[in-house]
């Protein structure tokens, strides 16, 4: 497993954050995604490498409208 932190330009509020988190999670490779109201910009998202890239993540954030960059990459 690999995990990928992601950086959303929008300032999400609880529902669409949590929203979004059961989005990206119902992507088979996508084992958890860890969230922080604290820090609504930033998703920690675990997946499964030999099954999706981390490019396949943010396009899926990108598919719902948001805009967002992935960090240390």
């Amino acid at each position: 497993m690999s995990d990928v932190t992601v950086h959303i330009d929008e300032t999400l509020t609880e529902r669409s954050i949590q929203a979004l988190s059961d989005e990206i999670e119902h992507y088979s490779a996508v084992e958890h995604v860890d969230y922080s109201l604290k820090h609504p910009h930033l998703m920690v998202v675990k997946y499964d490498p030999t099954r999706m890239d981390s490019s396949a993540i943010l396009a899926a954030i990108s598919d719902q409208g948001l805009h967002a960059e992935l960090i240390g990459f």
